[in-house]
């Protein structure tokens, strides 16, 4: 399959609609196998969705603020539906006082050993973004990103933009004994996951460099592995499970809009067509470890649009 192929293969087949989570639509990028899900088919809010790639092996989860989780199968609840009043209500407990508007939680183990400075959090684009303004509001809109996600980049007016942050820059990083990982499972767990990176930085490749980083604190931990020439030092182990959550207070998945200062940005206009996803790639050669498109149906209505005008 082609990179166009693989391109159009994204785009919901489903009339909005039909959406279970309209106006947003997630599903799996074509290279990467979910089980018990079609190819291109919406995936659920709030569960555990098992998945594999050429690199990693695991589940996800993803929550977005304010759209309900998925509905549990009747024959999973009580008559009066308590189970799936206990998931809404775990998700309503983790977004309560918070600003953040999404959690997005993979788990499990890399297939290989891969230097953590070549894995990425972001993704990369084929088509040029719109209507990105240059000069000193983008200036400022960087170093707003640069201060929420340690070791960003940010190439937004090339003809193929990416925007990238460092996988060691993760909001939370845990790297576990098989069968000591959090039961992603169990509300408590998910709700309140902490870092636990002793594991990740028992054996630097250097051990003289490495020493610095056994006891760091989260704060101190994304800062250290968003400098390249830290997270060089240590790579991904296929014996242990990885287990990270990202979360942003910028990006607002039901509106599509990014926050900015007070004001908002509609990305629908921004993106040329080509959906936002919680994606981790190698740096080098752009591998998917994992990448699951977000769909708007406000991005659909701005590329039928576009197409129209194309026809004229």
């Amino acid at each position: 399959m082609t990179a166009a192929d693989k391109d159009a293969a994204l785009i919901p087949s489903l009339n909005v609609s039909q959406w279970p989570h309209r106006p947003a639509y997630v599903c799996a990028h074509p290279d990467v196998n979910t089980k018990d899900f079609e190819q291109g088919s919406p995936l659920p809010l709030g569960r555990l969705v098992e998945f594999e790639t050429d690199l990693f092996v695991g589940k996800m989860l993803l929550r977005l603020k304010p759209i309900s989780p998925t509905e549990v199968v009747s024959s999973e609840c009580d008559a009066d539906g308590k189970k799936q009043k206990v998931i809404e209500k775990a998700q309503e407990d983790y977004f309560k006082d918070k600003k953040r508007h999404y959690q997005f939680v993979f788990q499990g183990h890399f297939r290989k050993e891969i230097p953590i400075s070549n894995l990425v959090i972001g993704d990369f684009y084929t088509k040029p973004f719109v209507g990105v303004p240059r000069g000193f509001f983008m200036r400022m809109y960087q170093r707003f990103m640069e201060g929420i996600a340690p070791g960003i980049v940010m190439d937004m007016t090339s003809d193929t933009p990416k925007i990238l942050a460092a996988f060691g820059g993760a909001q939370t990083l845990r790297v576990d004994i098989p069968g000591e990982e959090p039961d992603l499972s169990q509300t408590t767990a998910i709700n309140n996951l902490k870092d636990n990176t002793k594991l990740l930085f028992e054996n630097p490749i250097d051990k003289k460099k490495g020493l610095k980083g056994i006891e760091m604190s989260t704060s101190k931990r994304r800062s250290w592995l968003s400098n390249p020439k830290n997270s060089n030092n240590y790579s991904t182990n296929p014996e242990h499970m990885y287990t990270v959550e990202l979360y942003d207070h910028g990006m607002c998945f039901a509106s599509y809009n990014q926050l900015f200062f007070g004001t908002k940005i509609d990305m629908t206009k921004t993106m040329n067509g080509q959906p936002l996803s919680f994606g981790i790639f190698t740096n080098d050669d752009q591998k998917i470890v994992c990448k699951f498109p977000i769909w708007h149906e406000r991005l659909l209505a701005e590329m039928k649009a576009a197409e129209s005008e194309e026809k004229k």
